[in-house]
């Protein structure tokens, strides 16, 4: 039975490690030729719950450090590894061609302007290395795909489309719970909804400009913000001053997963302006909390949110703000919208990103066997 190894050092991480905590759950509910190890920190060994008859091996090396690169594909091959996911572009050297690696985004190379000169050239080391030595690449979209063959002029053949999945706890909730969560947590005001961290890359400045030309028309409206904190960047936080809508802002910060299914539920739309994602989990979340979505044309945004979506330009607040207008006010467009994103959903489940990533895994390995 050939042996799987997952590195899974970034499992409560955010982002890479829903992704890493989805594959693991649904591959351990399948019935695979595989014994699946996961590779932790020694301070994670206590903390993270191995499904049954799998086995937590631990890492000695930290991430991001010499010997991840040189050392720990090494220890992987002696283990007895037949096969090592890199869930991130960091893939160990050494591992001739025994590996997958998994791209999410070129965020560093496809907007050098928000990064250091080191953070640029390492990212773009590692993902070369990453994409020339792997078994076999994923991405988790088209659109980083062909920014994959673009920039390191990878054989298209060798990039494995696998899109992302959504967790079945977001959904619409009944209107009385969602009338007591507003209740609950004095949102029972109409507000727009953001949901993920407040990077350059995230646009909030132009979320913020188009929130500030609707408002005089909607002067009840709120803006909130999930996950960054808006407010304590203090360039935001000067152009909502400037803007004259820093009391309509409300930052919830980092919150529970309940608190966060009633967030969307209770919202009149998410917006989200991001110049470049790799997936945008938040999209097809609010979707299926039945809420419309404004979105923009960056990176693999179209990709996800296909025609259940309006889609602007993320340098165009007046984009913006038209499509909030629209969605404040017609009710069969929104209600439109609404139904094609429960449809669109449908599309994104991780039983289906797990079955098409050990089909991955199943390709990897009988090549090698076969050399």
């Amino acid at each position: 039975m050939p042996t799987i190894a997952i590195d899974a050092r970034k499992f409560f991480d955010f982002g890479i490690g829903i992704y890493i905590q989805n594959l693991v759950s649904t591959f351990s509910s399948l019935d695979t030729p595989y014994r699946f190890w996961l590779y932790v920190s020694a301070a994670q060994r206590a903390k993270v719950s191995a499904p049954n008859n799998w086995e937590l091996k631990e890492a000695r090396f930290g991430k991001y450090s010499p010997g991840e690169f040189f050392s720990f594909g090494r220890q992987a091959l002696r283990d007895g590894v037949d096969l090592f996911h890199a869930p991130h572009y960091t893939l160990p050297s050494g591992l001739h061609g025994r590996s997958v690696v998994t791209i999410h985004d070129l965020i560093h190379l496809k907007f050098p302007q928000y990064f250091s000169s080191a953070q640029r050239a390492y990212a773009r080391f590692m993902v070369g290395h990453a994409v020339r030595n792997a078994g076999a690449v994923i991405a988790d979209s088209r659109n980083t795909k062909d920014d994959l063959v673009e920039l390191f002029g990878i054989d298209a053949n060798r990039v494995n489309v696998v899109h992302l999945g959504i967790s079945e706890s977001f959904h619409r909730m009944e209107s009385a719970h969602i009338k007591r969560f507003r209740q609950k947590h004095d949102l029972e005001a109409p507000y727009l909804l953001f949901v993920g961290n407040v990077k350059p890359h995230k646009n909030v400045a132009t979320l913020l400009r188009a929130f500030a030309r609707v408002r005089p028309r909607y002067p009840d409206l709120r803006l909130v913000f999930v996950g960054g904190r808006c407010l304590q960047d203090q360039g935001l936080a000067d152009l909502a001053r400037d803007l004259s809508v820093t009391e309509s802002v409300r930052d919830l910060g980092r919150i529970g997963d309940e608190e966060v299914l009633g967030t969307y539920n209770a919202a009149e739309m998410l917006v989200f302006p991001s110049q470049y994602e790799g997936f945008g989990f938040p999209i097809l979340e609010a979707m299926a909390c039945g809420i419309p979505t404004v979105v923009s044309s960056g990176g693999s945004i179209p990709e996800v949110a296909g025609d259940a979506s309006i889609i602007c330009d993320p340098g165009e607040p007046d984009s913006f703000a038209e499509a909030i207008g629209i969605l404040l006010t017609d009710t069969g467009r929104r209600a439109r919208l609404i139904n094609l994103g429960r449809e669109r959903i449908k599309q994104f489940t991780w039983h289906e990103t797990a079955r098409r990533t050990l089909k991955v895994y199943e390709e990897v390995l009988k090549r090698c066997d076969e050399n």
